[in-house]
């Protein structure tokens, strides 16, 4: 066995593993027990010192089909940039999972002999290592900060309320932290294994200890603390109002949507679907989603309909829209009531290549991309006030799209006073596949990080409501109980108290790459120290 499992077959087979093991933790296979175990062949095998080039080619391989596999969806997206976008996104997403691959292969060999002190330094160095590269994926050449190690939890509240401490960065070094402890008590029982039996009484007990796989067990309990305290406290909210949601799905073709000769049909369609979903008077927030039509709020005939709607609805609408700003428009979302139109909140985070030309002032790049004028960015966080059907005004932050993908966003419009969150998106760029199940899970992290719950409409995709813990709820239909739908419907109802508390995270923002970073550093100079040596 020894002979077949050499340098290459241990480094191939170890992050092959590991990179199928991730793509099954995240939505719509995954489970997130998966996320528990997922490096931990990975860990084993560059624990057995594999050849640095069999390695080095394996970790971006394996790295580069993961990538591949999760965002197979692009393909897609208007051609040429979808199949573009496939490889070269994939390409870039796919050199964070490899470098902390080879940091992995460096230190972890290292530990073997290495005193406790150390060990545990090098755990917390390659966990804060995984959080602070996350991190550096959200913001580097504008951010794609999608499918982080703790989307692999949506599903388990239990484990996302390490967000409302630490951000879904924490989560995600949590995460790793436990795979690590795991491999080390792995190559611990296998080493005593090797060793012979172990001597009786206390000395043989203290033998079998891995100290390793208690630290990685220290974030588990303290989540689960964690969530039966906020379970408790959510439990005892004496104080608390209750805001029923509609939701519009039109599932419209993301092309067809701007033919103006069917502008008038899909205007009837979205008015009678509100209608439904409202009851009328049976929902408090009917959500539209993302520029759901194709008309500007300048046009006084559009908001007329829009107010008269409203009023029929007896709700308050909030509206993805279409909102002209200077040379520009604005991709905005808007709540409207029979009374009128609240200022409009304008995404801040865009799309390059879908909203706006990076460097087109220098560049060609127009004459490949379809975009004909660029997207004005907004300028902070706008929020929608809206008044329940009992009287109680809430504050909804909205995000477009893929904002809820940057958890910073959201925590903008937790400092700016929001009670809930509403994300209005269009997934149909992605067919009917895992893309949508991925974007929702980001809402999820939000969520939980945050403490505000999350209504969310999207075009054909994830629509529904998520509550403070991280809960999902979906709307399905069909016999198949799918999320791709058209239709008007009434999703659960989410609960407000009185007065919500800022969690930790959002008082002190992402710590955790920060502290991460710190503890990679520490590791990296123990670990030259011990090279020389």
């Amino acid at each position: 066995m020894t002979g077949f499992l050499t340098s290459a077959r241990r480094a191939w087979l170890g992050n092959a593993a590991t990179a199928v093991l991730l793509f099954l933790s995240f939505p719509p296979l995954g489970h997130p027990f998966l996320g528990f175990i997922a490096l931990v062949p990975a860990a084993l095998a560059a624990a057995s010192r594999p050849d640095w080039r069999d390695w080095r080619r394996s970790a971006f391989a394996c790295s580069w089909s993961l990538w591949v596999g999760l965002l197979i969806w692009l393909r897609h997206v208007h051609p040429p940039l979808g199949p573009l976008g496939l490889v070269l996104l994939t390409a870039w997403c796919a050199l964070f999972p490899c470098t902390w691959l080879m940091l992995l292969r460096w230190i972890l060999p290292a530990c073997g002999d290495a005193g406790l002190p150390a060990r545990l330094l090098a755990m917390l160095g390659l966990a804060g290592g995984w959080a602070l590269l996350e991190w550096t994926r959200s913001v580097a050449l504008t951010g794609f900060g999608w499918l982080p190690l703790a989307a692999s939890q949506t599903g388990n509240p239990v484990m996302l309320s390490v967000c409302a401490w630490a951000g879904p960065f924490g989560l995600s070094a949590a995460l790793v932290l436990l795979n690590l402890g795991l491999a080390r008590w792995t190559i611990r029982l296998a080493d005593l294994r090797k060793a012979g039996p172990a001597p009786a009484g206390p000395a043989g007990w203290l033998s079998r200890l891995t100290p390793e796989l208690y630290l990685g067990l220290v974030p588990v309990g303290l989540a689960f603390l964690t969530f039966v305290s906020a379970g408790a406290l959510g439990a005892a909210w004496e104080d608390k109002d209750e805001v029923r949601v509609g939701v519009v799905q039109t599932d419209f073709n993301p092309y067809l949507k701007w033919d103006s000769a069917r502008l008038g049909e899909n205007v009837e369609l979205v008015r009678k679907l509100t209608l439904v979903a409202a009851g009328p008077g049976e929902a408090d927030v009917v959500l539209w989603p993302e520029a759901a039509l194709p008309l500007s709020l300048e046009e006084p005939s559009y908001v007329r309909l829009l107010k008269e709607t409203a009023g029929v609805a007896r709700a308050t609408l909030v509206i993805g829209a279409i909102e002209r700003r200077g040379a520009g428009y604005a991709n905005s979302v808007v709540a409207v009531s029979a009374d009128g139109i609240t200022p409009a909140y304008a995404k801040r985070h865009l799309v390059p290549f879908g909203e706006y030309v990076p460097l087109a002032d220098f560049l060609p790049l127009r004459k490949v991309v379809p975009i004909a004028e660029d997207c004005v960015r907004g300028e902070g966080p706008t929020l929608l006030p809206v008044t329940t059907a009992k009287g109680r005004t809430f504050a909804i932050g909205p995000l477009v799209c893929y904002e809820d993908v940057f958890p910073a966003l959201a925590r903008d419009h937790a400092l700016a006073g929001a009670d809930v969150l509403a994300v209005v998106t269009n997934d149909a760029w992605y067919g009917r596949e895992a893309g949508a199940h991925q974007h929702a899970a980001h809402s999820a992290l939000i969520a939980a990080a945050t403490g505000l719950p999350v209504m969310r409409c999207g075009n054909a995709g994830w629509s529904g409501t998520i509550d403070q813990l991280g809960r999902s709820y979906p709307l399905t239909s069909g016999e198949e109980r799918t999320i791709y739908f058209r239709g008007g419907m009434r999703a659960a109802q989410i609960w407000l108290p009185k007065r919500p508390e800022p969690t930790f995270w959002v008082r002190h923002g992402e710590w955790a790459p920060g502290l991460g970073g710190l503890f990679l550093a520490a590791t990296y100079v123990w670990r030259r120290r011990r090279g020389r040596a």
